[in-house]
C-alpha cells in the first residue's frame, strides 16, 4: 500500500520533501505587474498558456477579472495508478497608474487507486483513495506559468520549454515542481506559433 502510495506522491509532487515558500517568496512567485498591455490581454495570455500545455483536458469557469480553471487526469503504472485534478486560479485588476496586476494560484489533488476487498469473497476492484487540494509547492511552476505569459505579451523572444525549467530546478535557480505544466505522462505541453500581442521592443 505504502508504495502505491509513493506511486501517486512521485507522479504529482515526488516523495521528497520541498521547503515551503516564505509569506515574500509566495507573493514575489504567484504574482505580477504589467505594463502597456491590457488586462483582458493578461487574462488572454494566461488562458492560451493553460491551452497549449493540454486545452482538451482544461475547463474554464470566466469571471471578470480572470478564470478558475479545472484539469482533470489520470496517470496508468504497471503496479498501480493515480487520478487526478489541477485547479488553476487567475485574477487581474487594472492600477490607476494603467497597469495591470496579476495574481496566480495552483493546486492539486490525487488519490491513489488501488485495489480494494468487495462483498464477494476473492474479489478485488479499484477505487480512488479520497485526497484533498493542496497548493503546488515552490515557485518552479509559477516561473515556467509567467515566462510563457511574458512570450505570449510579447515581453520576451522565446518560448520557455518544461526541459529549461528542469533544468533550473536540477542547478537549484529555482525549487519546487511543475508537474501542472510539464507533467510528460499527461500533459501534451504544445508550443506556440508566435506571441499574441506584437513583441515590445
Amino acid at each position: 500500500m505504502r508504495f502505491l502510495l509513493c506511486i501517486a506522491a512521485l507522479v504529482v509532487a515526488g516523495c521528497a520533501t520541498n521547503a515551503p515558500l516564505t509569506r515574500q517568496e509566495a507573493l514575489q512567485a504567484t504574482t505580477r505587474t504589467y505594463a502597456g498591455v491590457t488586462q483582458e490581454q493578461v487574462i488572454g495570455a494566461a488562458e492560451r498558456v493553460l491551452r497549449l500545455a493540454d486545452g482538451d483536458d482544461f475547463a474554464f469557469a470566466h469571471r471578470p477579472d480572470g478564470f478558475l480553471a479545472s484539469r482533470g487526469w489520470s496517470v496508468y503504472l504497471v503496479l498501480g495508478a493515480s487520478v487526478g485534478a489541477d485547479t488553476w486560479v487567475l485574477s487581474t485588476s487594472t492600477r490607476p497608474d494603467g497597469a495591470v496586476f496579476a495574481s496566480v494560484e495552483v493546486g492539486t489533488s490525487a488519490a491513489a487507486v488501488t485495489p480494494m476487498a468487495t462483498t464477494t469473497p476473492g474479489t478485488w476492484t479499484a477505487a480512488a483513495l479520497p485526497a484533498g487540494a493542496t497548493p503546488v509547492q515552490g515557485r518552479a511552476v509559477y516561473d515556467l506559468f509567467w515566462s510563457r505569459v511574458d512570450y505570449l505579451l510579447g515581453l520576451r523572444e522565446t518560448w520557455p520549454t518544461c526541459k529549461e525549467s528542469d533544468a533550473a530546478v536540477s542547478s537549484g535557480k529555482t525549487r519546487g515542481f511543475n508537474d501542472a505544466l510539464c507533467n510528460s505522462f499527461n500533459v501534451k505541453d504544445e508550443t506556440p506559433a508566435g506571441p499574441m500581442v506584437a513583441r515590445q521592443k
